[in-house]
């Protein structure tokens, strides 16, 4: 609920300030006031609505004030950004020429110039950014291990992260996910956790665990868990992953078709989560085999590098899902996305197929990965 009521305290905020920046660049023209006024007090009111009896409405009404709210959240966060650069830029281009700067003694053309270019360049970004979160492309990554694989001399693992199943990725694009998924026709299926985003409620009211079933592997489906799985009903929706087929491996290691290991760690979350190596050690893997590590959080890489993990695999950060947010991860992650070889570890973090809020991807890429595995003596 507190996140709710902070996401309504930003919206107000940025509505009002958006509002008032177009109301001064239109002053005197009446229709555009109108016109003003009739598209931020549609969409105010719809949010407000929907804020205070989303849990009365149609489910239908309520996904679309979510996806236009989170959206017009965007969209008021980009245009503010921008005008704020453009003013900023005008008032140092001023100062630098020794001329008073006020934002009301700007002309009118300039200040309608500015604000619908503003709305034109938000828009178009917004729609690519869209497209990007609709269309998930497929990284492909060869990767090569230096151990046997019984009579094993490749693998196709298809590696997904961050689907966020609830109440903003519904059924419909859960549905989407798995057909992908599935049209890759993998040995192995592994996720890097948050299959589910908060509550269990969406997922079993739209009983998007019938899309989940659909998940087949001649090697299995397997995850560890994720920060969201603990966020409200964890056992739960950890018991729902396991019933549907998706095995969850906890601190754990499950040995594959007698040729090669998955380990699953706990999220960092958990107080009690294991070290890397003591898991090892508690589950008898053999370290002569091929060995593949599930970590949703790529927060220290050299743990999995140092316990001697073939591959490690994590998820997590989106990649910041929107600009400037991938750069930030660039700065907190040592890899926020992509690929890197740490000793003899073969490292990938994915982006993610899913997201949290706003549904679109702007400077990353919705993606699943495939893993293609050649084993060598």
């Amino acid at each position: 609920m507190r996140a709710l009521i902070n996401a309504f305290i930003i919206h107000l905020t940025l509505n009002i300030l958006v509002f008032l920046k177009g109301w001064n660049a239109f002053e005197g023209k009446k229709a555009a006031r109108l016109i003003m006024i009739a598209i931020f007090g549609t969409e105010l009111l719809a949010y407000s609505i929907g804020f205070i009896f989303y849990r009365h409405l149609p489910e239908a009404i309520t996904q679309f004030i979510r996806v236009m709210g989170t959206s017009w959240m965007l969209f008021l966060l980009y245009s503010g950004g921008i005008w704020l650069i453009i003013d900023l830029a005008n008032a140092i281009r001023q100062r630098i020429s020794h001329k008073p700067w006020r934002i009301r003694e700007q002309s009118q053309r300039f200040k309608i110039t500015t604000y619908l270019a503003t709305i034109l360049i938000v828009a178009g970004i917004m729609a690519h950014g869209r497209h990007q979160f609709m269309h998930p492309v497929v990284q492909q990554v060869p990767v090569t291990i230096h151990k046997p694989a019984g009579q094993r001399d490749s693998l196709r693992i298809a590696v997904i992260g961050d689907l966020h199943l609830g109440y903003m990725i519904n059924r419909q694009h859960t549905k989407r996910f798995v057909d992908l998924i599935m049209a890759q026709q993998p040995d192995l299926i592994l996720f890097v956790g948050d299959i589910i985003d908060s509550h269990i409620e969406p997922i079993l009211q739209q009983r998007m665990g019938d899309e989940l079933l659909r998940l087949r592997a001649p090697l299995g489906v397997f995850s560890c868990t994720g920060n969201h799985e603990y966020r409200y009903d964890a056992e739960e929706k950890i018991a729902l992953l396991n019933n549907v087929g998706i095995t969850l491996l906890r601190d754990s290691a499950v040995l594959i078709d007698s040729t090669l290991y998955v380990v699953g760690r706990e999220d960092k979350v958990v107080p009690t989560r294991k070290p890397l190596k003591k898991i090892l050690a508690d589950q008898s893997v053999e370290m002569s085999k091929p060995v593949i590590v599930l970590n949703h959080t790529p927060d220290n890489l050299a743990e999995e590098a140092e316990a001697g993990a073939d591959i490690a695999l994590y998820g997590h950060t989106h990649h910041g899902q929107a600009f400037p947010g991938n750069i930030a991860t660039e700065f907190v992650f040592e890899v926020a996305h992509g690929y890197k070889k740490k000793g003899n570890t073969h490292i990938y973090v994915t982006s993610g197929i899913g997201l949290v809020g706003p549904q679109y991807r702007i400077g990353t890429v919705s993606e699943m990965v495939m893993l293609t595995v050649k084993f060598r003596q």
